[in-house]
């Protein structure tokens, strides 16, 4: 992720805050008492350079400063010359073995500094290794479809559709000319790799880290791909005709493409979902994607934790307890409603918060939708341990290799999956 010129001044103001208050922290104390109280936050989420702000306004025997990382989990540990991090926020933070980068946090609990329920439990436990937790959740986001609020009749009433009921409804909506030309297609799988990796995941590809080594089930791989031409041949035709349909009817922003008329669903996520929402008046609505009474999780969670070698465990333990206040969030969503700013991301670091009274309760006082379909938090289900290059790894081999697979004109006679990652391996490390 690149910093626009836009996101950038308005980091500088923010953190040049941060350290506003702590140069007055320090006129008062020696430099090493001044080090000694500084909380070091490396992140790669830009919003906490508010959240800086707003904990150092309230706070003066520690100040927290930003530091920006694209991908935090592949700068531990910090270069010979670096400043140790306090604290680590980002994606990909979860592996099989926390404690080589992460203190324990159960003292948090055990100090009453928090209480494990105010988190939705499933995404808590997914910090935990052998019972002890190392990381705590920030946000998260999940899929969805949007549809025109004119074509709210033809969805199912409910808060969440199956993959299989996407299908059936989008090819009930498919209509042609008198030349046989699709001028309406409900749905095109292929116009988002995402939603075919989603697919896949649940399908049960269930892709993880093994031992260093990211491992599949590569049966279920081969069935999410058989699914899937199944449907693009089954209700599309081909997966030409619906390239084709794509490049001529849906070459606007995916929310523009339903209000079109030209197709029933488009896929997203929630960070980019409610995000549009709170910028644009759209008639549209939505409906997460489930199966098996499950909603999967996108990747990317957000997680934070203490670094093993942190300077100033006191006040990154202090800014920990304050971040998770649900009175504190609500400051936040109220700081960011009153500034109006044009950088603002969704919800809570981007995503709904993981503690639950601020998903339920504070965020549909800012994002009025939420109001008819909040997440159903007995189906969340969250996403393995993946490798801190998981993002490349997808985007380069997995969503390729599918989308290779289902238009093929034999399924057989697409490249495997390991002629891809041939390739990522000499674009990443040769």
């Amino acid at each position: 992720m690149k910093l626009n010129k836009q996101f950038f001044s308005a980091l500088v103001f923010c953190v040049g805050f941060a350290f506003i208050g702590c140069s007055k922290n320090a006129g008062s104390k020696n430099r090493t008492v001044y080090q000694q109280n500084r909380i070091v936050i490396w992140t790669s989420c830009r919003e906490f350079a508010q959240y800086i702000e707003l904990f150092n306004r309230q706070h003066k025997d520690n100040c927290a400063i930003l530091v920006y990382k694209e991908n935090p989990a592949l700068s531990i540990p910090p270069a010979k010359d670096e400043n140790p991090p306090d604290i680590i926020v980002g994606s990909w933070l979860r592996n099989d073995t926390p404690q080589k980068s992460f203190k324990s946090l159960d003292y948090l609990f055990d100090t009453k500094k928090l209480t494990s329920e105010v988190f939705y439990p499933q995404l808590l436990e997914s910090g935990k290794r052998k019972d002890r937790q190392y990381l705590l959740p920030v946000s998260f986001n999940i899929p969805a479809v949007i549809f025109a609020t004119e074509n709210k009749e033809q969805i199912p009433d409910s808060y969440v559709l199956s993959l299989e009921q996407i299908r059936s409804t989008a090819a009930a909506f498919n209509t042609k000319n008198k030349k046989e030309a699709y001028t309406k297609i409900g749905f095109t799988p292929l116009g988002s790799n995402e939603f075919l990796y989603l697919v896949a995941k649940m399908k049960g590809a269930d892709f993880r880290e093994e031992k260093g080594e990211i491992a599949w089930d590569g049966q279920a791989l081969l069935n999410s791909v058989s699914t899937l031409r199944d449907w693009v041949y089954t209700e599309n035709t081909s997966p030409q005709i619906e390239e084709d349909f794509t490049f001529k009817y849906l070459f606007m922003p995916y929310y523009r493409q339903v209000s079109s008329g030209r197709t029933l669903y488009a896929y997203t996520t929630s960070d980019s979902l409610f995000k549009i929402l709170k910028e644009q008046d759209l008639s549209v609505d939505y409906r997460w994607i489930a199966e098996d009474k499950s909603i999967y999780i996108e990747d990317s969670l957000t997680m934070l934790g203490i670094y093993k070698d942190a300077r100033n465990q006191v006040g990154a333990t202090e800014f920990i307890s304050w971040l998770f206040q649900s009175e504190n969030q609500k400051i936040i969503l109220e700081t960011k409603e009153n500034m109006h700013l044009e950088t603002d991301m969704f919800g809570i670091a981007g995503g709904f918060s993981s503690l639950r009274d601020v998903t339920e309760h504070i965020l549909p006082i800012y994002y009025n939708q939420l109001l008819t379909n909040l997440p159903p938090s007995q189906m969340l289900t969250v996403p393995q341990k993946l490798p801190a290059r998981w993002e490349s790894y997808r985007t380069l081999v997995v969503e390729p290799y599918i989308k290779a697979s289902v238009t093929s004109a034999k399924e057989d006679d697409a490249p495997t999956i390991y002629d891809f990652e041939k390739e990522w391996r000499k674009k990443v490390f040769d």
